[in-house]
């Protein structure tokens, strides 16, 4: 192979290269395809990439959060409703001209309402209790109710029981048989108390202190220890002898039966640096700390009240309302607090992301105009270069021989 045609062949190389690879950009519509075509360009390209891939997880992060957020003040905003009606039924109930039937009527409302103000308490955003705290797996006031409706439920201490052994009118605390711990905070109206077939009444043979979980027999007949003793094998701690059941607002749990607390902060990571709280702690929505006033308490205080017609009770727990009211405000407040610090950082990350993804496209995307432009010329170019090759390089039988 004579040197012009060596010469000859590597312009035609050369060319065909440039076509393809200016071909290769039109197909893709980026300029830097390999590392080789401009290092410095490809670092910074990768730079901005890095950039606007941790700009789009910020803005993940972000708008959860706000989902979550908006999830909390819409549980709250509806609590607000229900308070205001819980405040009018108990000024209703706190009034003269009230009976004690109607006080009873209005305390049947006020359970429904209280009953569903837990279950906002207890609300669930994406399988998390958003008023759970780090525990967010864990309903954090969850109503459970007592069992006695079985021999099981004897024989594996499901069953609470009460030790009425101190006589009439002594307060007996109520008690989880599996632990013997305390049980507190029960709903008013729904303890069932009976011995066999005989059903005893609440008012007339025993009285009850839903607050602080406890039963005053009334009632010889109940002035007795269920757990007889502890032993909890006895006459009376056997299915058929005596019934207690009733629902209570608990705490959360874990598996291991141990209570758990629904503080904390759950964070999320929303720029380089900043990691901010989205969540409202379950006693700080509804604990007055200052007041050392609970909606929980409150609210069975006021049903206590009405379901016994005591007048007095039910003014002192339209104080009560109030007081547990304004710290679900000043949750709301918090909360609306951090959404608009979001939003505005949404904002800004969106600017952000908008001002580093033009930057990125003008440093790896192509010129379409330009490249169409360059190809067409290279394409010429390279026609060109085989037509002059095929001139120049006339070959004959003779050369093959």
């Amino acid at each position: 192979m004579t040197e012009l045609t060596k010469q000859m062949q590597s312009v035609i190389t050369a060319r065909y290269s440039d076509m393809a690879k200016l071909q290769q950009q039109l197909a893709t519509g980026k300029r830097l395809l390999l590392p080789s075509d401009n290092p410095v360009d490809t670092a910074n390209d990768l730079k901005l990439r890095s950039t606007i891939a941790q700009e789009t997880q910020y803005k993940t992060n972000i708008q959860d959060g706000l989902d979550f957020m908006s999830v909390t003040d819409t549980a709250m905003q509806s609590m607000n409703t229900l308070m205001q009606r819980l405040r009018e039924l108990a000024v209703q109930g706190a009034s003269d001209t009230m009976s004690a039937s109607d006080r009873q009527a209005i305390q049947m409302e006020s359970d429904q309402l209280f009953r569903q103000l837990i279950t906002l308490a207890n609300t669930n955003y994406k399988g998390d209790y958003i008023f759970g705290g780090v525990q967010s797996k864990i309903a954090p006031f969850p109503v459970r109710q007592s069992a006695a409706s079985s021999p099981t439920d004897y024989t594996t201490l499901k069953m609470a029981y009460f030790n009425g052994a101190g006589g009439i009118g002594a307060a007996a605390q109520v008690r989880n048989a599996f632990d013997n711990s305390t049980i507190t905070n029960l709903m008013p109206g729904s303890v069932k108390l009976s011995i066999g077939n005989t059903t005893y009444s609440e008012g007339t043979d025993y009285t009850v202190d839903y607050v602080n979980g406890k039963i005053t027999p009334l009632n010889a007949a109940l002035a007795i220890d269920i757990s007889d003793g502890g032993t909890f094998g006895g006459p009376n701690y056997q299915s058929g002898a005596v019934s207690l059941t009733f629902d209570y607002v608990s705490r959360g749990k874990d598996v291991f039966g141990n209570t758990v607390s629904n503080g904390g902060n759950v964070l999320r990571d929303v720029e380089n640096g900043v990691i901010v709280p989205i969540n409202i702690p379950g006693d700080e929505l509804i604990v007055n700390k200052q007041a050392g006033i609970d909606m929980v308490g409150t609210m069975i205080r006021l049903q206590q009240n009405l379901l016994y017609n005591n007048t007095g009770g039910v003014n002192t727990a339209i104080g009560e309302i109030d007081t547990t009211y304004q710290a679900i405000l000043s949750a709301q407040s918090k909360n609306g607090a951090r959404v608009n610090r979001l939003e505005t950082t949404l904002t800004r990350n969106e600017n952000q992301t908008a001002s580093t993804t033009q930057l990125n496209s003008e440093l790896e995307d192509v010129d379409m105009a330009e490249a169409a432009t360059n190809f067409s010329l290279m394409q010429t170019v390279y026609n060109a270069a085989l037509k002059s090759s095929a001139m120049t390089m006339q070959h004959s039988l003779m050369d093959y021989l």
